[in-house]
Order: structure tokens, then C-alpha cells, then sequence
């Protein structure tokens, strides 16, 4: 009999296995294949190890305008992805294997869960009983239905990272973070990429005025940018996989590749954990149904992470799992707060988002909303680096301009944003980012830049100059 037995060993459950023990708990993770999780495997490790690596060979191609004239790079795609394996491993060594989490004081049993009544569970034959149980199983690739596409064949963030060779032609469908993010990676590698979005814009969940310069910037490396469209069809020939497009507009176009990587969004892992039998109720697209203290429909019950469908990152993961250990283990109740979320995409330009963007911040707040810009083309270090195209983007509400969303695109943003999410966290106006003295020359400046235009909006207000003129002429010089 365990205090808590969390099925799962993806980033949530390394979080249980960690930190629950400390608290005297008996606790079990059980994971069916390989602790860690997508993001140890298919995700966030991966992913940013092979972007690095892009940007190195981006980096020399580009040297000339710097001034230094090198060769062009030659791409060992197989050594590249060795590397990444390499990191994968280094990162499961030292914080995700069984060792580390048994070390921990956590029981670590590798298994399929599934779930034989409303209090048990069977663990490849083995059952396993609990006070309390979580739900942190992930989630899988979304595959579109395309005629010819499962025919034809694809890969996902689940094989891209195991390629010998690289795609010399190669569509992408999807324009969300993973698509992006790979996209530009597998690009800035020589591959020749067209990306596909059905929506209007690049990462359709950020602030409007991100995704078009992600686009510009994309769009500037030769990755051919596809918004509005679909794909429709797949065929595969002598010459590659015929891919019809198409278009909003009505029309369709064809594009010849010889791989697919599909992106268009993720599944939650539920269809065989027997949450019927459990009394736990779900929904196979959408996810399992929690309350807001992450408690399912059987009340012993918790889940967190991808398979709940809300915020898919692994931070989120993590806090989530927080409040389910808090909840699970004691007899206090604490609510998960999804008023403040940040992300990023780690582009090049990198996208960060904190809050809420500017369509839902008009939606709540109407004219009432403050909208505070900075164009990267006005700070100083990125002029130093030749890497303008950026911008960093404050909403303010309030008489004190209570920060309730902000919005950076440029390089490092992910690391910029944090100072607005702690401003934001402690419900702090926008004066204290204007307000503390910035080292020069940095990006971060101009975040703190981008703040003190709320200062200069109140000084040229025309009753404030009518005061400060009446001053100075008073007691100005003479």
C-alpha cells in the first residue's frame, strides 16, 4: 500500500518522485516505458540540444557579414543527432533514472498501468493499491486525418531525433512551437523547408504581432511559409511524396518532398489506463476532467500535465504536481492558479508570453487597456550584434499599470520575460521594471525601456505639461 502511486514517469512524475519522499510519503512511479518522459526524449531536450547545434552551423554560414570569411560548414547529420542522444542520455544519468529517483526515496516500477476497479491498479500483472493515485501519462502526436498521408509515411517529434541522414525536402504541418522550432533547426541544416499552417499566422496562441515576424525572420532564411493551407493529399512517386495544398483562397498547389514531419498539435495518452472501470471521466481528444484542485471525478483520483489538455509545457507539469502533492498527501486543499502562465518557443527569433496577449486583453479590458512597445531596432546591444528584428510588448491596466500581459520576440526571450513574470506575480505595476537601473548594454534594457515609455505617456499628458511649463516659468531660469 503506497500514500501515492502516480502513473507516469514524464517530467510530473520525476517531480513526485523527487520531492513527495521528503515529506515521508510511501510513493511509487510507474512509467511503461523509460522515465523522463517527451521531455527527455521526444521533447524539450532534444529539441533545444539539436536547435543549439543548428545555430552553430547558422552561425558560420552567416560569419561573412561580420567580416570573417569561412568555409562553408558540412553537415554530419548522423553525428548531429548522436550528439543529441549523447545529451539525452547525460540528462536521464543524472536526473531522470530509476537510480536517481530511487536515491530519492521514491519506489520505481516499470509497467503498463491500468486501473481494474476504483481503488486498483494493475501494473503488468502485479497489483497495486493506493491512498491516492495520479494520472501524468502525456500525451502523443495529433496525426491529421490527410488521405495518402499514413501511406506515404511521416515522422514526428517522436523519430525526427533518430534520422541518419537529413531530408533534403521536407514539409512541415503545423505552425505551432514544435513545428517552428524543428522547422528552422532542420533548415538552418540544409534542408529545403515549406511549413504549413491552417490558421492566419505562426504560433496562433501568442500576441498578434508575433507570428508575422517570426514569419519575416523565417521567411529571410528561405523557409517557404505557407498560412491559410492545408494539406489535402499525398501521393507518393518516383520523385518524392506529392503533397496538394490547399489554399483558404480556394485555390490548390502541389509541393514535392521527400519527408513529412507532422506538428499539428498533441493527444492526451488515455485510451488505455481503464479510467471507465475508475470512475474518472474523460475525453479521448480533449483530456481527463479535473476540478481546480486537479482532482478527477473519482474523488482518490488526481491528474496533471498533458493528459488534462490545458498548458502542455513541462514547467506546468511540474507545478501542477506541486499542487497535487499538497492535496493527495494532506488534509489542506490548494487550487492550481492558471491566471499567470508563461512559455516560450525557441526560435531564432526566440517568442515569449506571459499573461494575456493583446486580442483577449481588449476583449477584457476595452479602452481601458495600455499598450507599451519597443521595436529591438531601438536597443543598443541588438544593434551591436546586427539581430533587430525584435520587439518587446507590455500591457498595463490600471492608474498603476498593473502588468497583465507581456510579449518579447528577439533573441534570449524566454530568459527576458522572467522579469516581467515576477512583476506580474507579485501584482506590481510597471514601475518596477522602469524603475531599477539596467546594466548597458543589454537586451534586458530594453525591456526595462519599453516600461518607462508609461512615464513619458503621463509627462506628455497635456494637464501634466500645463503644470510643468507653469512651474518653469516660475521658477525656471531666467
Amino acid at each position: 500500500m503506497y500514500d501515492l502511486a502516480v502513473i507516469g514517469g514524464g517530467s510530473a512524475g520525476i517531480t513526485f518522485g523527487k520531492f513527495a519522499p521528503k515529506f515521508g510519503a510511501k510513493v511509487a512511479i510507474i512509467e511503461a516505458q523509460r522515465l523522463g518522459g517527451d521531455c527527455t526524449w521526444t521533447g524539450c531536450v532534444p529539441s533545444k540540444t539539436l536547435i543549439h547545434a543548428a545555430r552553430a552551423a547558422h552561425t558560420i554560414r552567416t560569419a561573412q557579414q561580420y567580416g570573417i570569411n569561412v568555409e562553408m560548414p558540412v553537415i554530419d547529420f548522423a553525428a548531429v543527432t548522436a550528439h543529441v542522444r549523447q545529451v539525452q542520455e547525460d540528462v536521464y544519468a543524472h536526473d531522470d533514472s530509476p537510480q536517481v529517483l530511487r536515491a530519492a526515496g521514491a519506489e520505481v516500477l516499470l509497467g503498463r498501468a491500468r486501473f481494474i476497479d476504483a481503488e486498483t491498479l494493475d501494473v503488468s500483472g502485479q497489483r497495486v493499491r493506493a491512498r491516492a493515485y495520479c494520472i501524468a501519462t502525456g500525451s502523443t502526436p495529433r496525426i491529421p486525418d490527410v488521405p495518402g498521408l499514413r501511406e506515404a509515411g511521416f515522422i514526428t517529434n517522436e523519430e525526427v531525433f533518430h534520422l541518419a541522414e537529413l531530408p533534403q525536402r521536407l514539409l512541415v504541418i503545423g505552425g505551432g512551437p514544435i513545428g517552428c522550432e524543428l522547422g528552422q533547426a532542420l533548415a538552418r541544416f540544409g534542408a529545403q523547408v515549406t511549413l504549413v499552417q491552417s490558421g492566419a499566422r505562426l504560433l496562433p496562441k501568442d500576441d498578434p504581432e508575433m507570428g508575422p515576424l517570426l514569419r519575416q525572420a523565417f521567411e529571410r532564411e528561405g523557409i517557404t511559409v505557407q498560412l491559410n493551407t492545408k494539406a489535402s493529399n499525398v501521393e507518393v512517386r518516383a520523385d518524392g511524396k506529392h503533397v496538394t495544398l490547399s489554399h483558404s483562397s480556394g485555390t490548390t498547389s502541389t509541393v514535392i518532398v521527400d519527408e513529412i514531419l507532422v506538428a499539428a498539435g498533441r493527444t492526451p495518452t488515455v485510451s488505455t489506463l481503464g479510467l471507465d472501470v475508475a470512475g474518472v471521466r474523460y475525453d479521448p481528444h480533449k483530456g481527463i476532467q479535473v476540478d481546480e484542485y486537479l482532482r478527477t471525478t473519482n474523488p482518490n483520483i488526481y491528474a496533471c500535465g498533458d493528459v488534462i489538455g490545458r498548458y502542455q509545457f513541462t514547467h506546468m507539469a511540474g507545478a501542477e504536481a506541486g499542487v497535487v502533492i499538497r492535496n493527495a498527501l494532506f488534509p489542506f486543499a490548494a487550487k492550481m492558479n492558471y491566471d499567470l502562465v508563461p512559455w516560450a518557443t525557441f526560435t531564432d527569433p526566440e517568442v515569449a508570453h506571459a499573461g494575456l496577449n493583446e486580442d483577449e486583453a481588449r476583449a477584457r479590458y476595452g479602452s481601458a487597456l495600455k499598450v507599451y512597445r519597443l521595436p529591438w531596432s531601438s536597443n543598443d546591444r541588438a544593434r551591436t550584434e546586427s539581430d533587430t528584428l525584435g520587439l518587446t510588448k507590455i500591457l498595463t491596466v490600471g492608474r498603476s499599470d498593473t502588468i497583465v500581459g507581456a510579449h518579447i520576440i528577439g533573441a534570449g526571450a524566454g530568459d527576458l520575460i522572467s522579469e516581467l513574470v515576477v512583476a506580474m506575480g507579485a501584482g506590481l505595476g510597471i514601475s518596477a521594471v522602469a524603475g531599477p537601473i539596467h546594466v548597458y548594454p543589454t537586451r534586458a534594457l530594453g525591456v526595462r525601456n519599453a516600461a518607462q515609455q508609461a512615464a513619458v505617456r503621463t509627462l506628455e499628458q497635456p494637464l501634466v505639461q500645463t503644470i510643468l511649463k507653469g512651474y518653469f516659468r516660475l521658477f525656471g531660469a531666467k
